[in-house]
């Protein structure tokens, strides 16, 4: 999806205080989902809208295999000079195109506050199923807004740091989830063993799932 926001100058300041109030519990939980939360850890992950994946940095080295996405070329080749032989491949993807990957290639699908910019959900979600192994884990983040906190801070705050920018956040997510619907969506692409939990004083939806074997 193209958009009149351009986030790359912005990935940095996404580890930065304040912005790490919201992104760090994000990282917190990506840590766990790599680490097996209990069950196997993952070697094949794919990361998708992943931006320059600045996160790799503050997350420990399990052996993990990383495949890359992201709509943005700049970000896929920061990605690249960056990380060197930590990721497998990185590559740039068309907006609401079907993912160039194989069916079931992956052990974990890791995507952080992608699908709220996503106009029509449903076959990303599904498409993402598609390149999941078999009993292969999901990791999703996006804004709560089933929290009145958040639309209140996005409509005032929030919107007044964009204007300076030169955008609004108005048509911003256009994708926009509470726990229930983001519950639904996931259910929706046959994937089982939904979790939804609200992190980050409740602005962040971190959604955990799995493909069935």
């Amino acid at each position: 999806m193209a958009e009149a926001v351009d986030y790359f100058s912005n990935h940095r300041l996404k580890l930065r205080f304040p912005w790490r109030l919201y992104h760090g519990p994000i990282v917190r939980e990506l840590r766990r989902a790599l680490e097996g939360g209990g069950g196997a850890v993952p070697r094949e992950v794919l990361n998708v809208g992943s931006g320059p994946f600045f996160e790799l940095e503050r997350l420990p080295d399990t052996g993990a295999r990383f495949t890359l996405c992201d709509i943005d070329p700049r970000a896929v080749e920061m990605a690249k000079s960056l990380h060197g032989s930590r990721i497998a491949r990185a590559e740039t993807i068309e907006p609401n195109e079907p993912l160039p990957l194989p069916d079931a290639s992956f052990d974990l699908v890791v995507s952080m506050d992608v699908i709220e910019h996503v106009p029509d959900p449903s076959p990303w979600v599904r498409d993402i199923a598609r390149v999941m192994r078999p009993g292969g884990k999901l990791f999703l983040t996006t804004p709560n807004y089933g929290f009145s906190t958040l639309g209140l801070l996005e409509r005032t705050a929030l919107e007044a740091v964009a204007r300076a920018q030169g955008f609004s956040r108005k048509d911003l997510h256009p994708s926009k989830f509470s726990r229930a619907k983001l519950r639904e969506e996931l259910l929706a692409a046959h994937l089982v063993d939904v979790r939804v939990d609200s992190i980050a004083f409740g602005w962040v939806l971190a959604a955990t799932a799995e493909k069935p074997r």
